[in-house]
């Protein structure tokens, strides 16, 4: 890649044409770099602005977070765009919003994602008439829901084919694992515990209700309803939210973005009794481009200290 030409520049800005000179040099390419020229010390009073967080970071990330949960790609930076007076105002207003009608939606999903987990760890007991809860609180017995690797089962019912303590009564297959439940009196329960975890058995926790099988799937059918009805609900709002704050949220965003791209700029300054000090590198081709931008800028001094060639990466 061949090396470009650039301009070495100082400038002298007067506080009140710091905004038109960013935006120009914003525009022409300007590269800041830091004044190692100045010490500190020359200046009283003199001011640093690197290191000082930006005023806009905080809005951004909420205005992100929107346009993220709008699936709506991030806008471009507008340094020309002028921010309204209640931006920040206006910022969270969306963002608390967007959230809350996103936390609604996050508890629901979560809410009907258990609720399949219920449903699915139901298939474990079969057509049972017995309550579950009594089997859970069974006095003498111990009782194992979960699944193990099919060839774990394989070898399960080859090694302890004559134990009667060793058995595992399937329910149904799934991706290479075999579901179902295993019996352990409770005088014994801890080395069948340990028989079944060498066979990599992986125990499931199941439902805390009362009921059987049957019962108890009607109650997770009926409430799984009532979620989907509310979860579709909060969507439909979500996108009532989105339809109508869209535009305000992208163009806001694109203010932001510009204004956040000043202020690294001016953070390169030196400050001093009401002017800036800014040094930096500007594609050369562009020094007549940049006189031209700032010729009504009667307070904006540019001071050209020769050539550089290199490879700049741009931030």
């Amino acid at each position: 890649m061949k090396k470009q030409k650039y301009a070495v520049l100082r400038l002298l800005i007067a506080s009140g044409e710091m905004e038109t000179a960013c935006r120009a040099l914003k525009r022409l390419g300007f590269q800041p770099q830091p004044d190692t020229e100045t010490p500190v010390s020359a200046y009283r009073g003199i001011e640093k602005q690197n290191g000082v967080e930006s005023p806009y970071a905080h809005a951004l990330s909420h205005l992100r977070f929107v346009l993220d949960t709008a699936k709506q790609t991030l806008p471009e930076s507008d340094i020309e765009a002028s921010l309204p007076e209640n931006w920040r105002e206006k910022t969270e207003e969306l963002y608390k919003t967007c959230r809350s009608l996103q936390n609604a939606k996050t508890q629901l999903q979560e809410q009907v994602d258990a609720c399949l987990q219920g449903q699915k760890k139901l298939e474990l007991f079969g057509d049972l008439s017995v309550d579950l809860q009594d089997i859970a609180e069974c006095a003498f017995i111990r009782v194992r829901f979960g699944h193990m690797p099919k060839e774990s089962y394989d070898r399960l019912r080859t090694l302890y084919a004559e134990n009667p303590y060793v058995e595992f009564f399937p329910s149904f297959s799934e991706g290479g694992e075999i579901y179902g439940m295993y019996f352990a009196p409770r005088n014994m329960a801890d080395k069948i515990d340990a028989i079944f975890a060498s066979l990599l058995f992986e125990s499931l926790a199941i439902p805390s209700l009362s009921g059987s099988t049957a019962e108890v799937g009607t109650e997770f059918a009926r409430s799984m309803d009532i979620l989907k009805t509310e979860l579709s609900d909060v969507e439909q709002q979500q996108g009532r939210f989105f339809e109508k704050e869209r535009e305000t949220a992208c163009s806001l965003y694109a203010a932001l973005a510009g204004a956040e791209s000043l202020f690294a700029l001016k953070s390169y300054a030196l400050y001093c009794k009401g002017a800036y000090i800014l040094t930096g590198l500007l594609p050369e081709e562009r020094m007549q481009d940049l006189h031209a931008a700032l010729e009504n800028s009667k307070r904006v001094y540019v001071i050209q200290k020769g050539c550089v060639k290199q490879r700049f990466a741009t931030a």
